[in-house]
């Protein structure tokens, strides 16, 4: 990885930053404890990381790990609904004290938020048909065309691959994945380019010839956001998220909605 000088970084925080809120200060580990309440932002258009269930309340793996977190903090969970544009302005706004969604450790975004260590590990790669597709899309080179149309979700780390590898796509971004999987369906789009934990369960829901590129273009690191410098709420977050991979209870979690366990394996490492 290239060094960065000062002015770089002051860009990389200045881009980061564009377009959210003012900053409110977060609450910190003792408020959040005599609130008796822990508020976790969760993406519900993201299965199974987060989805609703037939109560119409939100579910899935982020839910069953934020259970299991304000239990072991002997406190109530305020589940509370997110997207991927907005998770990082309700974080900044103190609309929530913690964020999950797969929200992928990087950079950019370490600049304006702070990490817990990591929850689970992402596989990106490109998705796209078999046939029906107007421009055929059998290797990830193949998206660096003019005529090839791509469908990203805001936000999302698809956006930054396509930019330094296939900046000759046309690249249209919507604000949620079944939107996107909509337009793939339709004929509206060709591919799209994502981790593969978050398409693998919704794109069952569209009865297409889907196709997985067999190449993995990077694996990530996912923690859960905090607000920059609440440093006693994500350090207390740490060690129960070690205790929690300890039990196993994080791989279990991940089984019981993925019915496999994770492409990359998080080390048991109690440093942090």
């Amino acid at each position: 990885m290239p060094a960065f000088d000062r002015r770089h970084l002051l860009g990389l925080a200045a881009a980061a930053t564009a377009g959210m809120p003012a900053l409110t200060e977060a609450r910190p580990l003792a408020e959040v404890l005599s609130s008796r309440r822990l508020r976790a932002g969760i993406n519900p258009t993201l299965p199974p990381m987060g989805l609703f269930n037939e109560r119409n309340q939100i579910d899935g793996f982020d839910a069953d790990i934020a259970r299991e977190i304000a239990r072991r903090m002997n406190i109530e969970l305020e589940i509370v609904q997110v997207g991927s544009p907005d998770r990082i302005p309700f974080l900044q706004a103190d609309r929530i004290d913690i964020v999950l969604g797969s929200i992928t450790r990087t950079v950019e975004r370490a600049m304006v938020i702070d990490y817990t260590v990591p929850l689970h590990t992402q596989s990106m790669v490109v998705l796209t048909k078999s046939s029906g597709t107007a421009v055929p899309i059998n290797a990830p080179a193949d998206l660096n065309n003019r005529a090839a149309r791509v469908v990203q979700v805001r936000g999302t780390v698809g956006i930054p691959w396509l930019q330094a590898n296939a900046p000759q796509a046309q690249v249209t971004l919507l604000d949620n994945y079944p939107d996107c999987f909509r337009a793939l369906a339709q004929g509206r789009a060709d591919a799209m380019v994502d981790v593969a934990e978050s398409i693998l369960i919704p794109m069952r829901n569209f009865q297409v010839p889907w196709k997985i590129l067999d190449q993995v273009l990077a694996s990530f690191w996912v923690g859960i956001g905090v607000q920059k410098g609440n440093a006693s709420l994500r350090d207390v977050l740490n060690v129960i998220l070690f205790e929690m991979h300890r039990s196993g209870f994080v791989n279990t979690t991940w089984e019981k909605y993925f019915g496999a366990p994770m492409t990359t394996p998080i080390p048991f490492n109690p440093m942090f």
